[in-house]
């Protein structure tokens, strides 16, 4: 059983974007390093045997398909190009560490992860990602890292850390609504009405339960046809393949110099095992 790492990679870039731009002494790349030095830490961490990274971004451009149930889906959101600027770069970068770049077609990243969840269902998955919606994937096999937080959230923990029963947390997330993706929930249902709902003491009515239902297919990961043949077809095709030699003569052009120094670490982690599979073979 192989471990794979999923990162969330847009997530993170936004991360470690504000933390260097917040910064007194501001670097143009400093935050594509600090999005390196995470993806290493994680991966030194859950010791993974293959690391992908995936994007909200549509290389194939379609409206995303839950703004068909909701047209104010997450449009409380401002765009912040300047958080993407180097994008491409991370990218190359990973490339060249032997992790690809995975993307959705008519869903999101969330989506695309799901369907990840599904193509590896032999191996543990570990998720690194700070949104909770990821949490409907945690399984014996599966588990959320919260990389804010620092913890995993896991089956034995999911209680304790959620509130919730796994059964529960599409349930519970379709009546509360999403503020941040501007989903609206359902108007008096606190904790107490929840739990009693989820008990079956009460019902709701039939504009109660329309909004509900309509928030169920927001929440719940896709489990559309062809959005999972097109995520497929990429996993299919990625090369989990690494060049150290271009990766670090990318660092030096870009005055990555802790990395640069401490070359022989990232190809411990990065690199080795895919030279002894080139001597092996």
């Amino acid at each position: 059983m192989k471990k794979i790492l999923t990162i969330d990679g847009n997530n993170l870039v936004h991360r470690v974007y504000w933390v260097a731009n917040n910064m007194k002494k501001k670097s143009e790349n400093f935050h594509v390093y600090m999005f390196l030095n995470a993806v290493k830490s994680y991966t030194d961490m859950y010791k993974a045997d293959k690391v992908i990274c995936v994007w909200d971004e549509k290389p194939d451009y379609r409206k995303n398909k839950r703004k068909e149930l909701l047209e104010e889906y997450k449009g409380n959101r401002d765009y912040d190009s300047s958080v993407h600027s180097k994008n491409e770069l991370i990218k190359e970068l990973l490339q060249l560490m032997g992790i690809p770049s995975i993307y959705p077609r008519d869903f999101e990243a969330d989506d695309t992860i799901g369907i990840i969840d599904g193509y590896f269902y032999d191996d543990e998955h570990i998720i690194v990602t700070v949104d909770k919606d990821l949490c409907q994937l945690i399984s014996e096999d599966t588990v959320v890292y919260d990389p804010i937080r620092k913890y995993e959230i896991n089956l034995d923990n999911f209680i304790e850390k959620l509130k919730y029963d796994p059964e529960d947390f599409i349930k519970v997330k379709a009546l509360q609504g999403d503020k941040s993706d501007n989903i609206p929930g359902l108007k008096g249902f606190g904790k107490v009405k929840i739990g009693k709902f989820l008990d079956g003491i009460i019902r709701l009515t039939d504009e109660e339960n329309k909004i509900y239902s309509r928030n169920l297919k927001l929440v719940t990961l896709t489990k559309d046809q062809d959005e999972e043949n097109y995520v497929i077809k990429q996993l299919k095709k990625c090369s989990f393949d690494s060049d150290f030699t271009k990766f670090i003569s990318l660092c030096e052009k870009y005055y990555f110099k802790n990395i640069v120094n401490h070359d022989q670490k990232w190809f411990t982690t990065f690199f080795e095992k895919n030279r002894l599979l080139d001597i092996l073979s």
